[in-house]
């Protein structure tokens, strides 16, 4: 295989997604910020430097970056580099967005894309740190079929189930639903512990009898074994990411107009959290937050914001 893929946005999902793609044979040059992790990538054999270098020299560009502000910007970098190199091109380039993006972004980036004819695809995952290492992340592709048809073997040496969605954004769309649905449900798991707590139930059992019956959820079932109740709160994931997904979920509500307000109930709650907790707080550490204002009705904001670091000093429900 001689296929020479770009990654841009080598962190905690991308490096581990790059290195995958050098294990299964591919020519990687990678490109990030942060001078360790494009390190990282050279001592496994990739090739690094900022993307103007290689962009005439990959078939394919991967995007995974934190937000659609850098992703426009940087799709902007590279339309403007690719107009000087294309005459070099041997073949069209084609750019996936694996990151967190907007949906509106992406069919505006994609229009961008379509008159200098680069394929453009959105393809944004799920599963965390632990699946990107194990190249079993699920992925979530929008665009044209036959786009995705020309990426799908890509795609699958990074996760194990790839579904092609829909038109440029469905990815993205699907994305940002589901990790409203992952936050609702972890910040109404936490909730529910911190109350059964007050009631002398050891969050241990509690958990334990929720995996066993309808209440059930990715939280209950991975997120408090392995980060909550072990006291670990070493997901991968930031608070703040998290809250600006549920910000995006929240803007789509919106934007059609749907009439329902718990997207702006779960919104407030990671956003309160993610004003309280420390700038780097995993999104597991929402936990601290909701023991500040479940059972305390009445205090004051610096009182809560008290109980939330001393919390962070106890026993997860004690």
């Amino acid at each position: 295989m001689n296929e020479n893929i770009g990654f841009i946005g080598l962190g905690k999902m991308g490096l581990p997604m790059a290195m995958n793609l050098l294990n299964s044979g591919y020519h990687v040059y990678g490109s990030d910020v942060n001078p360790v992790s494009t390190s990282e990538l050279q001592k496994a054999g990739g090739k690094t430097g900022h993307f103007s270098n290689w962009v005439s020299t990959v078939q394919t560009i991967i995007l995974m970056l934190p937000s659609s502000t850098i992703v426009n910007h940087v799709i902007e970098e590279i339309l403007a580099t690719y107009e000087t190199m294309h005459s070099n091109q041997t073949e069209p380039l084609t750019i996936i967005d694996m990151s967190s993006s907007y949906p509106h972004d992406t069919k505006t980036n994609g229009e961008k894309l379509k008159l200098r004819k680069i394929g453009f695809m959105d393809a944004p995952v799920s599963g965390g740190v632990q699946k990107a290492r194990s190249a079993s992340l699920t992925i979530m592709a929008g665009g044209e079929e036959e786009v995705f048809e020309k990426c799908k073997r890509l795609l699958h040496s990074l996760g194990e189930q790839v579904f092609h969605l829909g038109p440029l954004g469905s990815g993205h769309l699907l994305k940002a639903l589901n990790n409203y649905l992952s936050a609702t449900h972890l910040l109404s798991a936490c909730e529910a512990v911190q109350l059964m707590a007050q009631y002398g139930v050891q969050p241990e059992k509690g958990i334990e009898v929720f995996n066993h019956s309808t209440g059930r959820s990715g939280s209950t079932e991975y997120k408090f074994p392995s980060f909550i109740l072990n006291e670990r709160f070493d997901s991968g994931f930031s608070l703040e990411l998290m809250r600006k997904d549920v910000e995006m979920a929240k803007r789509l509500f919106e934007d059609f107009n749907a009439e329902t307000t718990l997207p702006h109930v779960v919104y407030k709650r990671f956003e309160e959290a993610s004003n309280v907790l420390e700038a780097f707080a995993d999104h597991t550490e929402i936990y601290h937050y909701v023991s500040s204002y479940l059972l305390k009705r009445g205090n004051s904001r610096e009182e809560n914001e008290e109980m939330v670091s001393r919390s962070a000093d106890t026993r997860p429900g004690l």
